[in-house]
Order: structure tokens, then sequence, then C-alpha cells
């Protein structure tokens, strides 16, 4: 996000992913204008299109929606639904690009062009949670642990901490298959690292990275706890914060790979039909104006 010039804040993915399709920048266009009502059933737009790549977003706008949000992420009941959510939405675009797979691989361009449409809305949905990169509380959330811990850098380790996905990411997924080790000779390897000894395999190495991260995520989180004891409402603050960090992280993890297997998706479709992918749009993809690209 830009600084605010003239009473209006800009974000400019022609900037910060200058290497984007401007398919690419429509769908992150189209999902930060949405986000209030995807995340919160708010029918506010978040800003207004410039071009495909810029959303210019007025300061009040901004700060009413942003201020209204971080009120309701302060409540337990509203991270566990809100969580729940954006889990749902991230498993039906999941199960729409299975659809759109199985499309690709058979060569039915016409499945292919239904499909891909409803996995362009599906995903658009997901993709709106990319705003956790920097409309979070974090400010917030820094100042209330500085205040527990009585220390800026423990409130920035504790954040730090919380900050781990729910499940192991693509990295850690890919190098166990690559590896091709039964779950036994993983646990060995695991054991192995325990004792301090080297690691036999690189996914033994991450699988034993991540476990020291969930103990020091839960060993944090147990701390801050300790320290709002006595207040309830901070307490519940503390259990929304850490639940709302580690969704965070994890679905940065997921939108990325769900992101990687749209374009790719995308991609094909062109192929396929004769189209230069530098010109499509998400709404070239969901069926509108799809005969111009002829």
């Amino acid at each position: 996000m830009e600084p605010v010039w003239n009473g209006v804040l800009t974000c400019d993915y022609e900037r910060t992913r200058p290497q984007a399709s401007h398919l690419e920048w429509d769908l992150y266009t189209e999902a930060l204008i949405r986000w209030p009502l995807i995340l919160m059933d708010d029918p506010t737009p978040y800003g207004q299109l410039r071009r495909t790549g810029i959303v210019d977003i007025p300061e009040p706008t901004h700060r009413d929606l942003t201020s209204t949000w971080h009120r309701q992420l302060a409540s337990l009941d509203y991270t566990v639904n809100l969580i729940t959510r954006a889990t749902h939405d991230r498993d039906v675009a999941g199960a729409a690009l299975d659809r759109v797979d199985a499309a690709r691989r058979r060569g039915d361009v016409g499945d292919l062009t239904r499909v891909l449409a409803a996995a362009t809305a599906a995903f658009t949905r997901v993709n709106a949670t990319h705003i956790v990169n920097w409309l979070l509380p974090e400010d917030h959330w820094e100042r209330l642990l500085t205040d527990l811990f009585g220390s800026r850098d423990a409130a920035l380790t504790c954040l730090s901490a919380l900050q781990l996905p729910a499940t192991p990411g693509h990295i850690l997924a890919t190098q166990i298959q690559l590896t091709h080790q039964s779950e036994e000779a993983i646990a060995a390897d695991i054991e192995a690292v325990a004792r301090q000894q080297e690691p036999r395999t690189p996914a033994a190495d991450l699988i034993a990275q991540r476990t020291r991260a969930a103990r020091r995520r839960e060993a944090w989180t147990t701390a801050a706890l300790l320290a709002a004891a006595g207040n309830d409402q901070v307490v519940t603050e503390i259990r929304a914060m850490a639940l709302l960090l580690g969704w965070a992280a994890d679905s940065e993890e997921r939108r990325k790979e769900l992101r990687e297997r749209f374009l790719t998706a995308a991609h094909a479709w062109c192929d396929l039909i004769d189209t230069d992918p530098s010109r499509i749009t998400a709404a070239d993809l969901q069926g509108e104006d799809r005969d111009a690209l002829r």
C-alpha cells in the first residue's frame, strides 16, 4: 500500500508485482475491492479501480472498513467464523480446480471453459485473503503484547512465533515426495535430529524445524495468556490473535498454491482456444466478452 496522498491510499500492483500478467492484476484488484463483502459481509467496496492493477482507496473508506474489521477480529466468535468461512472458500476453490484439471486432461474445451468460469469466481474469494499481508491489526497487537511482557522485543518475538501455518507447506510435501521416505524412516530421522545428530534427509530436517516452531508457538501463546490472566477481555483477544496469525500464515501458503494452479489452468485454456494469455481478463474467464478474444 502506498502512502496517503491527497486523502487517497493507492494499492499499485503494477509496482509491487511488476512481472505479473494483466490477468493476475485483474484478479488482485477485484479481490481487493471486494474483501469487505467476502470477509465481513459489508458491501462497501474497498476503493475504486483506476485501471487494471491499481486501486485508489479514499482514506475515510480505508479507516472505516479496517477499524470495523479490527474490532470484529477481537471477538473469538467472529474469528472462528471467519476462519471457518475462509477455509470453506479455499476447499470450494480446490474442488473447482480439481474439475478444471480433469477437463484439461480430457482436452474437453467446452467443459474446461465452463468449470474454469466457476473456478475464477471461487478463487477470487480465496484471493481476497491476501489482505492479511498488510491489513491485520499487527501494530495494535504489538502494543498489547509490549504492555503484557514489558518488552517490545518480547512482543515481536511472540508475534513471529505465532505466525506458523496450521499445516506443512508445499515445500515440505515436495521434499517428502522426492525422498520417497516411509513414515517410519522419517520418524527415525526426526529422532536423530532430536538427539542433535545430523538429519539424513531434507524432509526430516524440514519436519524437525516445523516441530520446533510448533513448540515455540505453543510456548509463546501460553506465555501471552498467562501474562493476560485476570483480564478476560485481553485473554479473549490473545486467543483470537493466536488463531488469526496462524490462519493468516496458513491462508497465504494455501492461497499461493491455488493461485499457481489457477494460472496454469488459465494458460492451458488459452492454448486450447489459441488465445494470447497476456490478453485475457477475469471477465473473459467468467464468460464476459469472450467473443472479443477470437
